[in-house]
């Protein structure tokens, strides 16, 4: 195990009882301080606390005039201040958001609002095209809310203009915003989960889940008002949009919004973070890079020595981390100290490697169905090949498999944090909990005595070997993904010619570390010795039996796991 010595305290956060306290909350107590800054036509705009519940009041406001309080109204697009102005005041009107996926072609998208009920759907710039393409299939839609006031038509109303009838009538003695009545158990947002496994459902949350959640990421966490992250996830996902925007503004933070994950590395220098919420693969993509670099330069030995050197003083209390790995750390601004990841297992060696170079990596584990936070490692509590501990609003438990050797079995939660079922979906709402009330996650894993959580594998992925032993792809995948030579890899299940089964490592080589010239039998051959090196620590019915070589990325979804349904 091994502790945080790089966070220093702070306050104990206020809680959040329910959105409308929370934006009125976070004014009074950081008034003009930044909560968002963001590029936008060439400028870095900032935009305030006090500004933001402003304008939450006044969408609010213009909801009930619009007679869209209560109604479902959609908001899909890039990260902006206006998408979390939707997403506050469409809940604290009473209605319910739908936040959507802004790379749904226009079909797509008009099919999930129609699905959902919409009467209305807020959109950023980016997405003013796909919306007009769209409009041949929302004949239902009665307000289109474009966040640029550039596009027209009958039934669009630019935001600005739903600000400003709200800020009239807040004049006129409209007190609505204050009066409206807050039911905590019912449906107040929808999430059509990305669905790995081609199929996409509908998640009902309540405010009561997503505060639950919120406030167990706040009591998990030693951030303040002294701390910036810099956004790079979709904001439609639960994961960015509780931990990294709901809780780190109930913290006081400032959010930088990013202009494409093609310019993070540029705005983390720019912007100088000291905190990152991110996926595995963004984490394994930079780590590998920065090996790479540090390669290139022929330094790994005196690198590695140095790691050997730190780690030791840090036993004894010596911190010169700062001192030794300052080159590494300016990769992310020279300020970080932290990196939030979840969504998927992390290799132990990228979490150690960082905290040896002084950035602590926070494995969390959730599912859109827990909004989405069900556990998390702690500052002081840090275990390295764990996703942490339990948090406060919920408990889990461990269903151990019938030939578990390990302790593997399926996660189960129950708590606030637990969703309310699928959307229109009795029979799948029912087959995810037990008889007795515990959410079925679906991922498999073990649970030490200390509540830690290790995450094994998906439910649905286990291969079942001849011998009737699971097999666990992922692990197999994160050995794979250790070598400098592998972009990326799936492992799965294939019959042969004779109808026998066997596991199969398909491999996406980095040409990179291999040689832009590197022919597949090259390639393969390396692969083949690779292979047979991991097979050898490994038992019989584990073995990958072979490997083909894949020349393109895999199909993913916006939090980066791959789309495993569409390789056969």
């Amino acid at each position: 195990m091994r502790t945080y010595n790089n966070l220093k305290p702070v306050a104990k956060p206020k809680l959040i009882e329910n959105f409308r306290q929370l934006v009125r909350t976070n004014a009074e107590a950081f008034g003009d301080k930044a909560q968002f800054i963001y590029p936008e036509n060439g400028k870095r705009i900032e935009k305030s606390f006090n500004e933001m519940y402003s304008d939450i009041m006044a969408f609010t406001t213009a909801l009930f005039c619009k007679g869209l309080a209560g109604k479902n109204v959609a908001v899909i697009g890039d990260l902006h201040p206006a998408w979390m102005t939707a997403f506050h005041s469409v809940v604290i009107g009473g209605g319910v958001i739908v936040p959507l996926d802004h790379e749904l072609d226009p079909e797509q998208a008009a099919n999930f609002m129609k699905i959902a009920k919409c009467s209305a759907v807020v959109y950023t710039s980016a997405m003013n095209k796909k919306i007009e393409e769209a409009m041949p299939y929302l004949d239902f839609i009665e307000y289109f809310i474009p966040v640029s006031a550039d596009s027209t038509g009958d039934r669009v109303v630019p935001f600005c203009d739903f600000i400003a009838e709200g800020n009239n009538a807040i004049a006129a003695g409209d007190t609505r915003f204050n009066d409206a009545e807050i039911d905590m158990e019912k449906m107040c947002a929808l999430f059509f989960t990305s669905g790995t496994t081609g199929t996409s459902k509908g998640v009902m949350l309540s405010q009561k889940n997503i505060v639950a959640a919120a406030n167990a990421s706040c009591n998990s966490t030693q951030y303040g008002m002294d701390d910036v992250f810099v956004s790079v996830l979709p904001i439609h996902h639960t994961y960015e949009l509780v931990p990294a925007q709901i809780s780190a503004t109930n913290l006081g933070a400032t959010v930088f919004i990013c202009d494409g994950i093609r310019y993070a590395t540029k705005r983390f220098q720019e912007e100088k973070p000291t905190c990152l919420v991110l996926v595995p693969l963004f984490l394994e993509t930079i780590h590998k890079k920065i090996w790479a670099e540090i390669r290139r330069k022929g330094i790994e030995k005196k690198v590695r020595a140095a790691m050997k050197i730190s780690d030791s003083l840090l036993k004894i209390g010596v911190d010169n981390r700062d001192k030794f790995f300052a080159q590494v750390t300016a990769v992310f601004g020279g300020r970080l100290k932290s990196i939030v990841v979840g969504g998927a297992p992390l290799d132990p060696q990228i979490v150690k490697d960082f905290y040896s170079f002084g950035i602590t990596v926070v494995q969390g584990y959730g599912i859109t169905e827990c909004s989405p936070l069900v556990a998390v490692n702690r500052p002081g509590k840090v275990m390295f090949d764990s996703v942490g501990q339990p948090v406060d609003c919920c408990e889990v438990k461990i269903v151990p498999l019938d030939d578990s050797e390990n302790g593997d079995g399926e996660i189960l939660v129950r708590g606030d944090n637990v969703m309310l079922g699928y959307y229109e979906n009795p029979e799948a709402t029912k087959a995810a909990f037990t008889s007795d009330g515990w959410f079925r996650t679906g991922d498999i894993g073990t649970m030490d005595k200390n509540g830690y959580i290790k995450i094994t594998g998906r439910l649905k992925n286990v291969i079942i070997a001849s011998n009737g032993k699971n097999v666990f792809p992922e692990e197999l995948e994160e050995r794979l993904n250790r070598l400098t030579s592998v972009r990326e890899c799936i492992v799965l299940s294939r019959d042969n010619a004779e109808g026998n089964q066997e596991i199969v490592a398909v491999i996406v080589p980095d040409y990179e570390v291999l040689g832009e010239g590197t022919s597949d039998a090259a390639a393969s051959m390396i692969f083949k010795e690779a292979i047979a090196q991991i097979n050898r620590t490994l038992p019989s019915y584990k073995h990958i039996d072979r490997f083909e070589i894949r020349h393109e990325d895999f199909e993913k979804t916006l939090t980066k796991k791959i789309k495993r349904f569409l390789i056969k």
